[in-house]
């Protein structure tokens, strides 16, 4: 199933200091019919003058989705729900097989992405942003033709020697928040990730203790304004902020530390104000290009579908 691929593809990601060519956020071709963007340009100047974005809702059925009912059997039961389901997610997020590293654009060049994702491409945005933030933290894509040819120590010797681009890092973030903003929302759940990833290999090798711990306190803002855009589902708002409930960047890096505490409350202030500034730059970006500021994607019978969902993949 498509939530429980992406939260274990996730978390293998993470743990790993060393990317896996098969842990892949891909893309599709720019006319993807899932889309959630319409974007119409101005030709001379290149600005976005009208978007539209749409929910996905479910047909009415006639029988209630038992929440005893899990796994399998419930996909097996209600295949019409289920199919609903993942098309959902991915006219946020991503689909399967861009998941399982067999989107279009990940054979693209990094400089042929990043025009796509200029060219106000949702989901190009999303796939290069990431790119660049895992490129920016690790020396290498985290997809591209240029993984196959690459044998694992390759690899890790090019991770082992990479000096941390934080501009880059900061490129990607801009990116990913764009692709929200657009339509793809699942960006920022990336965000969270990546962020969090960054901040492990900077402590890796040795980096400027302040940077990291914005970079962790920049990954609990997106995960408090993630809460909020999901507020209309908890469904969702659970599979993926309880797939992330195991990291804890703070403890993680800082426990031993006899100013522990002070770390803490000090990188969960500084989240907290960040958070602030990105739910105000939120309300005001999706509001400007004429979004839902809080989408509903899950309604009626999928709803109920989808806390049935979250029940079985998520206890």
């Amino acid at each position: 199933m498509l939530v429980v691929i992406f939260i274990l593809l996730f978390q293998a990601k993470e743990d790993s200091d060393i990317p896996k060519e098969n842990l892949i956020e891909a893309s599709q071709y720019s006319n993807d019919q899932s889309s959630e963007v319409v974007v119409t340009e101005d030709k001379r100047n290149g600005e976005v003058i009208s978007v539209k974005e749409e929910n996905v809702v479910s047909k009415e059925s006639k029988e209630q989705v038992p929440s005893n009912l899990c796994k399998e059997q419930l996909a097996e039961q209600y295949p019409e729900l289920d199919k609903q389901f993942n098309q959902t997610i991915q006219v946020f997020y991503l689909s399967e097989d861009e998941l399982a590293g067999e989107g279009v654009y990940q054979g693209m060049p990094f400089e042929t992405l990043k025009s796509l994702a200029d060219s106000n491409d949702a989901k190009a945005m999303i796939i290069y942003g990431s790119e660049k933030i895992w490129f920016s933290a690790l020396g290498v894509r985290l997809s591209g033709p240029d993984s196959r040819y690459r044998s694992s120590d390759q690899t890790k010797d090019i991770v082992n020697h990479h000096k941390v681009d934080l501009d880059g890092i900061n490129e990607g973030e801009s990116y990913l928040y764009n692709a929200a903003i657009f339509g793809k929302v699942g960006a920022i759940f990336e965000m969270t990730l990546l962020l969090d990833m960054a901040a492990k290999r900077l402590d890796a090798k040795s980096g400027d203790e302040v940077v990291i711990q914005e970079l962790i306190a920049k990954s609990l803002a997106y995960e408090k304004l993630q809460v909020d855009i999901h507020q209309s589902d908890p469904a969702l708002k659970g599979m993926f902020l309880d797939s992330v409930g195991w990291r804890d960047s703070i403890q993680r890096l800082y426990a031993d530390r006899e100013d522990y505490a002070d770390i803490k409350n000090r990188i969960e202030a500084g989240a907290e104000i960040l958070y602030q500034d990105l739910k105000q730059r939120w309300e005001h970006d999706r509001e400007y290009y004429g979004f839902d500021i809080y989408p509903d994607y899950l309604q009626g019978d999928l709803e109920v579908y989808g806390n049935a969902y979250l029940e079985c993949h998520l206890p």
